[in-house]
């Protein structure tokens, strides 16, 4: 599967080549975490030789650590819906410009003491860089001189438990992972990249208890800003609407910037009076529907101002309105789910910003 307009995601500037002629670094784990600032037990690197050519391949365990360091915001927002999934970016590259490489993905398997062997077949793997099934490579976007590569993730779930080790092998070479422990001294003072989203005290919030209402509006006919505004007697400017078909499956999400007039509108006296510290901080409520089911992670929304992305990697930027909200991968068919996005620290609710889900956004102006 394909994660559109995801190519050329960059995990420093570029699609990382080690090149390792010459490197301090005995262990290309080591000169990985220094090059990206990632904890080195987060990191396996495989290489091996495919007709005369040297294929360096690299596994990133997707966790809460992986955010805090230099990879893109891009790349933040395309793996943060893996989380918690035992999910690993991985990016095989040669140092050598080409188009197509003998590198196959189902040529990967995971073992674990006490365990058969796992061997993922094609509804494991998500592509981000277009064919990274095939063996499709594409030349490095920092230059020619870095070679080529492409980019996927292998989403393991319970086919492993990542709290006790595992190795990966590719064509007899293998990595060990011990998710939690330190192999080697990794950097200490990398800053924390402004894209990264910083903590939140959490807001607890009661889950509605009935979400009926909220059904029968988000499956109101006439879906558009205008309408829903007008149905929840709201002022226009805070009420934002998507609608989105990932394969071929409808999803409406309803976006309410949670302004001082709510407390007058017939969200409810529970609702509002649950929501009192969010209002006037620029938080977005969202409601999300999807009538035949549909694919939906929280995760997958992030803030942009001012061409800056900030990507969230805490539970705390969001509040839950219904049970389990940050767990959803899935929206069932007439299922109603709800939180509260929480705006970055960083960004300035005084000033225009835009809610991304994926390549999608609605706009908010002061």
């Amino acid at each position: 599967m394909q994660i559109t307009g995801a190519r050329r995601i960059l995990i420093v500037s570029s699609l990382l080549v080690l090149l390792l002629a010459g490197s301090a670094f005995a262990d290309p784990r080591e000169r990985f975490a220094q090059e990206t600032g990632l904890d080195i037990d987060l990191i396996g690197v495989v290489q091996v030789e495919i007709d005369g050519i040297e294929l360096t391949l690299t596994f990133v365990f997707i966790n809460d650590r992986t955010f805090r360091s230099k990879i893109s915001a891009e790349l933040r927002a395309t793996l943060a819906p893996y989380v918690g999934r035992n999910a690993l970016y991985v990016n095989p590259s040669v140092e050598q410009v080409v188009g197509q490489f003998g590198f196959s993905p189902f040529d990967v398997s995971i073992r674990q003491t006490g365990e058969p062997t796992f061997i993922p077949d094609a509804t494991s793997w998500i592509e981000i860089s277009f064919g990274f099934l095939a063996g499709r490579f594409e030349v490095n976007p920092s230059g020619p001189d870095r070679g080529s590569g492409s980019e996927g993730i292998l989403v393991l779930g319970d086919a492993i438990d990542s709290t006790r080790p595992f190795d990966l092998l590719y064509r007899g070479q293998e990595v060990h992972f011990e998710i939690g422990t330190t192999y080697a001294t990794t950097p200490t003072t990398t800053p924390v990249p402004r894209s990264a989203t910083r903590s939140h005290e959490p807001v607890d919030v009661a889950p509605l208890g009935e979400t009926g209402s909220l059904q029968g509006v988000l499956m109101h006919e006439e879906f558009s800003a205008e309408s829903m505004a007008a149905l929840l007697e709201l002022d226009a400017d805070l009420v934002r609407v998507m609608v989105l078909a990932p394969r071929d499956e409808e999803l409406r999400m309803l976006f309410v910037r949670l302004g001082e007039s709510i407390r007058e509108s017939p969200l409810g006296p529970d609702l509002v009076a649950a929501l009192d510290p969010l209002i006037g901080t620029g938080a977005v409520m969202v409601w999300v529907f999807s009538a035949e089911g549909a694919a939906f992670s929280p995760w997958t929304f992030y803030i942009k101002q001012d061409g800056t992305n900030y990507v969230f990697f805490s539970s705390a930027s969001f509040v839950e309105l219904t049970e389990g909200f940050l767990r959803v991968e899935r929206v069932n068919a007439g299922e109603v789910v709800a939180g509260v996005i929480r705006l970055p620290k960083s960004v300035d609710a005084d000033r225009p910003f835009s809610v991304y889900y994926g390549t999608s956004a609605v706009d908010y102006y002061p």
